[in-house]
């Protein structure tokens, strides 16, 4: 019974309330733009009404609350965050409908949904796509609460079924991103993981930092590449967490260790010149990664700058002297790559001289001082 005039109702496709405003429709015609912040609030308000059914009704199917979580994870973000209802000052204002969800109550069915389908044979995509828009703190937790929250242990859990599941996921996701009639954007799983993970440092919610999951990050990062999925992505973000780390003796023994497995298998020369390998590798990276979209040469130069900042942590510290003679190789990579470079002709300098080749040395400092320009 509309008491109001003029007034305005919007309804859901089951006929609920999301929004009522006392205006006419004319006055209120651009904020039903798609690109209005009104259109996403209302969206919000849909999804938050769907999972509330979903979860009071107890005949509730498994894919019935998948497709609730997904349903709120997809959701494109509000330009602004505010949330709440629109002020009473102005009675022309959208009001929207408040709906409150218990946070312990989504946390404890989100769990039992992750634990349910640890034995999955296949993945289920839209259980997928809810997972990594979670992951990366883009998903229902932040539509519902509007707040950003640091890697949970089901979070972790999760992420253990994206790992289970990657070569099936990379199969199907073409397909499910175009299916007809829905919107999807799953990119390559490996690279979405590895980069949640790197984000996930940085946050801090609820006054815990994503640094106190470090552990449990690195053994993420220790799966993937022992399942084979160590692409570039992942070893990129895991050299960036590793390398700021030092091992209880001081040494970066960890860190070197991976990264000579990476060297070894990726970069190592015996097998074709350095730029072929590399080459080789740039083609397989991701369409949607940082350094396919910046290019070839932000590429060459990250490989080059990491193999003369491997070596050079061995110049440094005595502590790391037991990996001398692969520092080398190294660093003779980094200027088979980047020729001519200062320093890391310097860097390659001061290894010979550690290795007692001091003729080498010597002559390689000079060639180092012979290409100092303006900016070095």
């Amino acid at each position: 019974k509309i008491t109001d005039s003029p007034s305005i109702i919007v309804l859901n496709e089951n006929g609920d309330i999301l929004a009522t405003s006392k205006a006419k429709l004319s006055e209120k015609q651009p904020q039903f733009n798609y690109y209005d912040g009104f259109y996403k609030k209302a969206q919000r308000v849909n999804a938050l009404l769907s999972f509330d059914k979903v979860i009071k009704n107890k005949k509730t199917k498994d894919a019935d609350l998948i497709i609730a979580f997904n349903k709120a994870a997809v959701l494109e973000m509000p330009y602004d965050y505010d949330y709440t209802e629109t002020s009473t000052e102005n009675p022309e204002d959208f009001k929207l409908v408040k709906v409150m969800l218990d946070k312990k109550t989504v946390s404890q069915n989100w769990k039992k949904l992750i634990e349910a389908h640890q034995k999955d044979t296949k993945p289920n995509m839209y259980l997928v796509e809810t997972i990594l828009k979670e992951i990366k703190n883009q998903g229902f937790h932040k539509q519902f609460f509007n707040e950003d929250k640091v890697l949970t242990d089901t979070d972790f859990l999760s992420i253990d079924y994206l790992i289970k599941h990657a070569d099936a996921i990379e199969t199907q996701r073409v397909a499910f991103n175009e299916k007809e009639g829905e919107k999807h954007l799953v990119g390559n799983v490996i690279t979405e993981i590895t980069s949640a993970l790197q984000q996930n440092t940085y946050i801090e919610a609820d006054g815990v930092s994503g640094e106190a999951n470090k552990d449990k990050t690195i053994s993420v990062y220790k799966k993937l590449i022992a399942a084979g999925k160590g692409n570039f992505e992942c070893y990129r973000n895991y050299f960036a967490y590793l390398g700021e780390a030092e091992d209880k003796d001081g040494s970066n023994t960890s860190y070197l260790k991976e990264f000579s497995s990476y060297f070894n298998v990726n970069l190592t020369t015996d097998k074709g010149s350095a730029i072929e390998r590399l080459d080789e590798m740039y083609a397989t990276l991701d369409p949607i990664s940082d350094y396919s979209y910046n290019g070839w040469n932000a590429f060459k130069e990250y490989h080059s700058n990491l193999c003369n900042e491997a070596a050079w942590t061995v110049v440094l510290k005595p502590g790391n002297a037991n990996f001398l003679k692969s520092a080398i190789s190294w660093s003779e990579y980094s200027l088979a790559v980047t020729k001519n470079n200062p320093y890391y002709l310097d860097t390659l300098a001061q290894l010979y001289y550690k290795d007692g080749q001091k003729q080498k040395a010597l002559e390689t400092q000079t060639l180092a001082v012979k290409f100092l320009s303006a900016e070095v």
